[in-house]
């Protein structure tokens, strides 16, 4: 038989394991009751966090914008002599950014233009033979800009 003694004493509370296992497996309601009456409940451990970023001083932050602004700097400078290469109105002179702009926009024009006549050509050609009409790409044909 059972002593008066074993009856009176507290449940036994089952040992809960480390975080790292315990956080995956759920923790019942009578686990939850046996913790509360618990005069010293078992201390849960705590995933370690990564430690806290540290903050850059003034001098790294300066820094890092120049760094930024330089290269933000070199790629419009390669950006302009890339311009420069391909557009043949640009081979000589000053070459001041507003002017290799402008240049390259009526160049770009100028290609649309000679783009556009030859796509012109094609369908008079192939009405001249009297062929299925051209198959022409998705492109635009006349693409309007507004002068500023």
């Amino acid at each position: 038989m059972a002593s008066k003694t074993d009856t009176d004493q507290k449940p036994s509370i089952p040992e809960t394991e480390p975080m790292s296992t315990a956080a995956h497996s759920p923790t019942t309601t009578s686990q939850k009751r046996a913790l509360q009456d618990d005069p010293d409940p078992p201390v849960k451990e705590r995933k370690s966090r990564k430690a806290p970023h540290e903050l850059l001083t003034d001098a790294e932050k300066k820094a890092n914008h120049i760094a930024s602004e330089q290269k933000r700097r070199q790629n419009i400078r390669l950006g302009f002599d890339q311009l420069i290469d391909i557009v043949p109105a640009l081979n000589s002179g000053n070459r001041s950014e507003a002017l290799i702009l402008q240049k390259s926009v009526d160049h770009i024009k100028q290609l649309i233009t000679v783009k556009n006549d030859l796509k012109d050509q094609i369908r008079d050609l192939h009405a001249l033979l009297g062929e299925s009409p051209y198959d022409e790409d998705s492109s635009e044909d006349d693409l309007a800009y507004s002068a500023y």
